[in-house]
This record gives structure tokens, sequence and C-alpha cells, in this order.
């Protein structure tokens, strides 16, 4: 009778804990399927390309446990912080090479032309801008008026010296996909990615092969992000049918070429913490949001862009917070989009414009990432630049700078006054007309929060 008793008191408790078992099992499942949206691939993955090498428990990533990653999550300090730096347009017309050129050593050297703005880059933990230039080598642009380098009719082909130029004063990588991509024609474009290879300045929107890469993943200080770079149009110049390299455009807003772009930017945000795309699009001359461009704006931070750079437009155009809210978990992000940059190096003029075409912006961004693997951009500063000539250079300068210290005077006439004056407000005004933002105004910058 007592064992038999025996064998009942063992058979409830096996009954017992195999039913804890399942309870416990079923509950890790629903934990899973709970958090999924909240485990941010790249860091279970911490590649510095959304792949990268994988914690595991033992054996193959499918065999770590639900469990074992809650444990490595709780006993890890996932969150990070870092800056982007912004810039917009790099145009060489005539005027900035001809201000380039070193007669005596018959060279070019575009460095001292970001003297006044290379540390708003170097601060920075990153430095992206747009090239709107080919880097086709010496008379192999479209034309050679100038020293073997070509501006003429609108089609550029710039010194290849420019890509190291760049380099040295912090940028760390351009976009290269933009209606002048195609200026020195398919040879030119594989020239460009080249010298930019040479110069260890990292590119993207279009590859020297069919098979290349057109978009770039950094890890910077432990944030993964992903950039792509396209452009709306080329100026009715095309690739060879039988051409090799490959340039991202949207053919002027096809509706397939845009599904193809959603679909990469989907692709790029399950890989990293945040996703920008660098895109040239809208009219040059107009300084405000187009009908388009919002459109199209809406769709890519649906799909999954966390920043839009756009440029195109000479003239800096406003900038907006799209929310977009999650349709499967119904989460809700925040998308930022900067419809034009205008250009940081150019040849243009306000006088020859009666445009703001000497007006730009460095813009940083605060992106911050939390403990629960979800990544934000927190804020953004503004430093308004001025294009200012001078002598024999042309040079961004720092508005606010320039207005509130000494330290250009002798750098400006009674002109250059009057147009730092008219960007000391006027530009920041402009920029957040009906996005809701604020600013406050600190160390010669204007602060945007978006909490």
């Amino acid at each position: 009778m007592k064992e038999i008793k025996k064998l009942l008191v063992v058979f409830v408790a096996a009954v017992f804990f195999i039913g804890l078992f399942v309870l416990c099992d079923k509950y890790s499942e629903n934990v899973k399927a709970d958090y999924a949206s909240q485990i941010n691939p790249s860091i279970v993955n911490q590649g510095s390309s959304g792949t990268g090498n994988n914690d595991k428990a033992s054996g193959d990533a499918g065999s770590l446990s639900v469990e074992h990653m809650v444990q490595n999550m709780a006993n890890k300090d996932y969150s990070a912080s870092i800056d982007l730096a912004a810039a917009g347009d790099i145009l060489c017309q005539q005027s900035v090479l001809e201000k380039a050129y070193d007669s005596e050593n018959e060279s070019f050297d575009f460095s001292n032309d970001f003297q006044y703005v290379k540390d708003l880059f170097q601060k920075s933990d990153y430095a992206v801008a747009t090239l709107k230039t080919t880097l086709a080598g010496q008379y192999n642009g479209h034309s050679d008026e100038y020293y073997g380098y070509s501006t003429e009719d609108g089609r550029y082909n710039s010194p290849e010296v420019l890509a190291d130029n760049l380099k040295s004063v912090g940028i760390s990588l351009v976009n290269i996909a933009t209606n002048h991509a195609l200026d020195s024609d398919a040879e030119g474009l594989v020239s460009t990615i080249g010298y930019l290879d040479q110069a260890g300045l990292a590119h993207v929107g279009a590859a020297a092969t069919a098979d290349g890469s057109t978009d770039y993943t950094q890890n910077i200080d432990g944030v993964n992000i992903g950039f792509i770079g396209y452009t709306n149009s080329t100026n009715d110049l095309e690739l060879a049918s039988d051409a090799a390299c490959v340039l991202n455009t949207l053919n002027n807003y096809d509706e397939q070429s845009v599904e193809i772009l959603c679909t990469r930017i989907s692709a790029m945000k399950a890989e990293t913490d945040l996703v920008v795309v660098m895109l040239n699009f809208g009219s040059v001359e107009s300084d405000s949001i187009e009908d388009d461009q919002k459109a199209l704006a809406e769709k890519l931070c649906q799909a999954g862009a966390d920043l839009i750079l756009g440029t195109g437009s000479r003239v800096m155009k406003p900038v907006q917070k799209i929310s977009v809210t999650d349709e499967a978990g119904g989460s809700t992000r925040n998308c930022l989009v900067l419809y034009g940059m205008g250009a940081l190096l150019s040849g243009e003029t306000y006088a020859s414009s009666e445009k703001d075409t000497d007006i730009s912006a460095v813009v940083d961004f605060s992106i911050v990432r939390n403990n629960f693997g979800e990544t934000s951009i927190q804020s953004f500063t503004v430093t308004p630049v001025y294009l200012n000539w001078y002598n024999d250079k042309i040079q961004p300068i720092p508005v606010c700078e320039a207005k509130d210290t000494d330290k250009y005077a002798e750098m400006l006439d009674d002109d250059d006054v009057d147009r730092i004056n008219s960007a000391y407000d006027g530009m920041i005004t402009h920029l957040l007309d009906g996005s809701g933002l604020t600013s406050t105004y600190e160390n010669y910058a204007y602060n945007v929060s978006l909490q």
C-alpha cells in the first residue's frame, strides 16, 4: 500500500511539472511575439552592416533561446547617441574652378573653400553632403574649356582632387545620384566612383558595375545607419542600355521606380537602426515644398525612412516632421524631411538670381538609441551659412558667428553684411515655416527639439 502511495505521489508530481513546463513554454512564445517588434535586428546582430556577429547560447543563431536573448538584453547597455552632420550641394561652376586654381603650380585645391565650416563637420561623428558634379578626369568631360575640366552647357566635370579635399575637411560620405551624375556620360560616372574610392570617400546612389552596391551602411559609435541615394531626374541624359554602371533614378516620379525604392528602404530598415535617404528632387528654382515632393516623402517615410535629406533646389526649403503609424503594431514614429538644403558651395550669388542661392546650412542631427533598441532623431541644430566671395576665394561662412562677432569683419562689404543680416533670423524662420517646430538660439546656431 505504501508503495502504491509513493507511486501516486511521483505520478502527480510528474504531471504537475510537465504541465508547468508546457505553460512556461507557451508563455515564452507569447513573450517572444509580444516583444519581437522591440528587439532591433541590429542589436541582436551587432554588426557594422546589419548582419555581422551574432551572440549565441550554443551552436548556430537558431538555437538562441528567448530566455537567453532576454537575459543578454537585460545585462547589456544598448543605448547610444551620435551626431550626424549634413550639408547640401557641392557645385563646381566656372567661378569656383577659377578661384581654386593655382596658376603657379598649375593645380587645383578646394580645401580652403571649406576653411570656415570644416569644424562643423569634424566635430560631428559623421558628415555627409551631395556631390553635384562628375570627376571624370582631365579632358574626359563634356568639354575641356577650363584646363581640361568642364562647366560648359551646365555639364560639370571637376578636378579629381576635389574628392581628397572633401575627405580632408571631414566629409565622410557623398550622394552622387543627382541630375548631374551623367554629365560626363557613363564613363565619367565610373571614373567618379573610382576617384571617390581612391580618396576613401564613401558614396551612395551609383555603382561602377551592375552587381555593385549603390547603398551604404555605417556603424557609427555603435549605431548602424543605412544610407540610400537617389535622384528624380538626370537632365534628360540616360545610361545606354549596355552600360555596366548603375545609377539610382526615379525617372520623374515613375510609380514602379518609387515602389522599388520603398522596398529597398523597408529591407534596410529591417537591418539597421536608422535609414537616411539622400534624395535629389524638386524644381531648381522653387523655395517651397512641392506637391510631388510631399507625396513621395510620405511614401518613403511609411516604407521606413527616418530622415530624408533633400537637395536639388538652389535655395533652402522648409522642413517637415511626418508622423507614421505602424499598421501591424500600431506604434508611431517620426520621420524628418528636409525638402531642400541649398548649395554649400557654388558660384551662385544673390545679385545674379535675386534668390537666396547664397544661403544654405549645415544641419547636425542628434540621434539617440535607447536600451530597448528604439532609435530616433531627438533634435537637430541648424548653422546658417553664407557663401562669401572675398579676394580670390569663394567660402561658406557661418552666418550667426559673422553677425555676433567681428571674426569675419574684414572679409565683408556692405552687401555681404546685408545678406548676413537677412539670413540671421530669416533662414530659420523659412526653414521651420509650417512645421510646428520652434527653435532656441545658442552658440551661433539654432536648436530644434523634436520631443
